[in-house]
């Protein structure tokens, strides 16, 4: 564990959508500079240090995602530059961003430890919403390195400030997916049964970034977090019993997000606050913007009522004269760069909407939606045979994920590219029905068409998932062209590296997982 020494937070806002920049930052101190702290301000504090990597940001999109994930799923179209496949520096951020957010959730365990038990059962509610969100991340820390140092990490504040007690083993990831799911599984029927006092209850709802203090977006948070994690895990023999187990208990339950407007999101409620979209303008139009191939020509031959929401025409342009009337063409990955470039610089390429997307101030950071888990539930009822039910949930999903592309634009303060027209209920039965979930008549086809559809819904604004599937069901087979001049890696990786810190800061924790510290060692649920 890097030497962070992140101790805590003073105050937290009360109502974002009736604070200023100003009372904002005043309410939120330099975290190392502040010696007192409470529950609820610390649980603030924990979740607003961790803003970043959900609300889309400069900072997440141009340093980590941009040459990473984003390469690696065909999220965006890319050119194809020397030594793309190399995770390099970029995860570097990543990785000292997640334990500067574990060591705030370190303290405010150190500050419910400080409580009288009575206090410490009363503020309950705390520790397990803050474990959810804690679970939600650390899983996509497993996700793209495998083995973390987890149970003994961020406790510098705990040794007293002692360094080289602090340095933390690395956690075995099979292990950390055990006990998450344990632990999300108890927290779960916690939930069914907690009850808040008058005072923890207004403390919640004005502390609570998220879901406002609403526990039954929290238990539908906590159930759709389980199933995503149960279905990832669910082809590993060790798990695969347990996943459809407790994924068909998770259904009938109905305590899952399953509707657009139960989406679990880090919401945008004023631009006068830090907790905004700035400088992701900067990050995508700096030439990530562009539209992948495979995505728009299966959008071109389906007439995928998502396409305008999500992309613009693309039109040749020679000397501001256009020749080429607008088209809707994607990037090919399999051209040389030099060509790459040139088709861009002249326009041809198709981009992400400006309105919607990249210009959009009021975009969500997204964390479960219904989209998603309702493809998730497509995959395990073809998984175990029921194909009639899996198409309900995957056109119910592609309903579902076209409204809420359509529901971004809302709020878009330039509209000069959004759409004039939403689609209509014929465009969309038409778009399914061609699609055809019922002419796949095996689980493998079903399969192909599922991920198909993670992949659009995916595309750029859920990069984590995107990549994760892609490499758990090797599906969308997407092309790549192999970087010849790389003497590293000449396709996409299947994990990123720790940054070299690691081996200078934390040495002997470090040279337990040297091993397996490369680009080509899988996650343990990659076994396809």
């Amino acid at each position: 564990m890097r030497k962070l020494l992140y101790i805590s937070l003073t105050t937290a806002v009360v109502f974002l959508s009736s604070c200023s920049k100003d009372d904002f930052e005043d309410a939120y101190g330099n975290p190392s500079t502040v010696e007192t702290t409470t529950v609820p301000k610390q649980f603030a504090g924990f979740m607003k240090i961790n803003f970043e990597d959900v609300i889309p940001s400069y900072w997440n999109y141009f340093t980590v995602l941009r040459s990473t994930s984003l390469t690696y799923t065909q999220g965006h179209g890319f050119t194809n530059l020397s030594g793309r496949y190399v995770s390099g520096a970029a995860t570097v951020y990543r990785w000292d961003r997640f334990y500067k957010f574990i060591t705030q959730y370190r303290e405010l365990e150190k500050v419910m430890a400080s409580l009288p038990v009575a206090k410490q059962t009363e503020n309950r509610i705390y520790t397990i919403t803050s474990t959810i969100y804690l679970y939600d991340h650390t899983s996509k820390m497993i996700d793209n390195f495998g083995d973390i140092p987890f149970s003994q990490a961020g406790k510098i504040s705990s040794t007293g400030g002692n360094y080289a007690a602090a340095l933390a083993k690395y956690d075995n990831q099979t292990e950390l997916y055990t006990m998450m799911l344990d632990q999300l599984k108890a927290f779960s029927a916690e939930l069914n049964s907690i009850t808040l006092s008058a005072n923890v209850t207004l403390e919640f709802k004005n502390q609570d970034l998220i879901n406002k203090g609403n526990l039954v977006s929290w238990k539908n948070y906590c159930n759709s977090l389980r199933l995503k994690l149960l279905n990832r895990v669910s082809a590993v023999p060790a798990f695969a019993a347990r996943a459809n187990t407790e994924i068909a208990a998770i259904i009938a339950s109905g305590e899952i997000v399953d509707e657009n407007s139960e989406n679990i999101a880090f919401r945008v409620y004023t631009q006068d606050t830090d907790l905004d979209t700035s400088g992701f303008f900067d990050a995508m139009e700096g030439g990530n913007n562009i539209a992948p191939k495979p995505m728009i020509d299966h959008m071109n031959a389906n007439n995928d009522p998502r396409q305008p929401w999500l992309f613009e025409k693309g039109s040749r342009i020679v000397s501001n004269v256009v020749i080429v009337a607008p088209t809707y063409e994607g990037l090919d990955p399999m051209l040389a760069s030099g060509d790459q470039e040139q088709l861009i610089t002249d326009g041809k390429i198709a981009i992400y909407n400006r309105s919607v997307i990249s210009r959009n101030d009021w975009l969500p950071g997204t964390l479960i939606n219904a989209a998603e888990v309702n493809l998730i539930l497509a995959e395990y009822y073809s998984r175990t045979g029921n194909a009639s039910s899996a198409k309900t949930y995957f056109e119910k999903a592609i309903r579902q994920s076209v409204e809420y592309y359509v529901r971004l634009g809302d709020r878009a303060d330039d509209t000069t590219w959004k759409p004039t027209t939403e689609p209509t209920t014929a465009e969309i039965d038409a778009y399914i029905a061609t699609i055809n979930f019922a002419g796949a008549t095996t689980p493998a086809a079903q399969l192909e068409l599922i991920a198909f559809q993670k992949y659009i819904h995916y595309n750029m604004m859920q990069v984590d998932e995107s990549w994760a599937e892609q490499r758990r069901l090797k599906l969308p087979a997407l092309p790549f062209r192999e970087d010849e001049t790389s003497s590293v890696r000449k396709t996409p990786p299947t994990r990123w590296t720790y940054p070299t810190s690691e081996s200078v800061y934390n040495g002997d924790n470090y040279n337990a997982v040297k091993a397996n510290d490369n680009l080509s060692t899988k996650i343990f649920w990659d076994i396809k």
